[in-house]
């Protein structure tokens, strides 16, 4: 039996295509993509103020459109670090509990299709569409920059964005796996997306609040001697 007619290939290409027409899909990547784009815009506009002499960071010049920002908008690297877990949760939250909910869930293990396959054919499909649209973005990013500022990447500059894009991709796919694991164990859409959001929302938020108070507050105070700091 070839790869194509195998079940788990079947489901997969079956996803991909029901990702790649649904209007979640086309809502997330025209709000990803406009923020991108307005993110390389501001880069642009500010890169010869991010130019300082004596600068050990001045021979990547290009990496600047990807990292560069005048605080009106955040760098591309800070828009895919937010929007990149929303991108996966979106995706798979309500990825199982959407077919027990309709009714197809049980037609569909009724074959003979391991719930493996159904699992593991979500999480691939949705993260092929993820990764083809994280590559299309980065290099859009790259072809505008170098139009904009007529100096093309070094090799090296080049292996930085394709390995920035990777870990990138690595990262939102485990949000992918968070809400697809959320899915399985609510029954509710609604749920498994409130609970993805609220643990997004305290990495995201709360975390580095909380650690900088229990960082204030065992840290010794500014008015120790230097001998009572060594002693803490």
């Amino acid at each position: 039996m070839s790869n194509t007619n195998h079940p788990f290939w079947v489901i997969v290409n079956k996803e991909i295509s029901d990702y790649v027409r649904s209007w979640r899909f086309i809502i997330l990547i025209v709000i990803i993509a406009l923020t991108c784009m307005g993110s390389l815009y501001t880069a642009l506009t500010n890169i010869r103020e991010a130019i300082k002499p004596n600068d050990p960071d001045g021979a990547f010049l290009f990496l600047k459109l990807f990292t560069v920002s005048d605080g009106t908008l955040p760098s591309f690297a800070v828009f895919i670090s937010f929007l990149g877990p929303l991108l996966g949760i979106s995706l798979g939250f309500d990825a199982i509990n959407s077919e027990q909910n309709k009714g197809t869930l049980s037609r569909i293990l009724s074959q003979p299709i391991h719930r493996d396959y159904l699992i593991n054919a979500k999480f691939v499909a949705a993260l092929a569409v993820i990764g083809i649209m994280l590559f299309m973005l980065g290099f859009l990013v790259m072809g505008f920059g170098l139009i904009a500022i007529g100096i093309p990447p070094t090799a090296e500059e080049f292996m930085r964005v394709i390995f920035f894009l990777v870990v990138s991709l690595f990262y939102v796919a485990f949000w992918l796996n968070l809400s697809i694991f959320f899915s399985i164990r609510f029954k509710q859409a609604a749920t498994s997306a409130l609970a993805c959001v609220a643990i997004w929302l305290f990495f995201s938020v709360f975390y580095n609040m909380i650690i900088n108070l229990v960082g204030k507050a065992l840290s010794p105070s500014a008015w120790a001697s230097d001998y009572q700091v060594i002693a803490y």
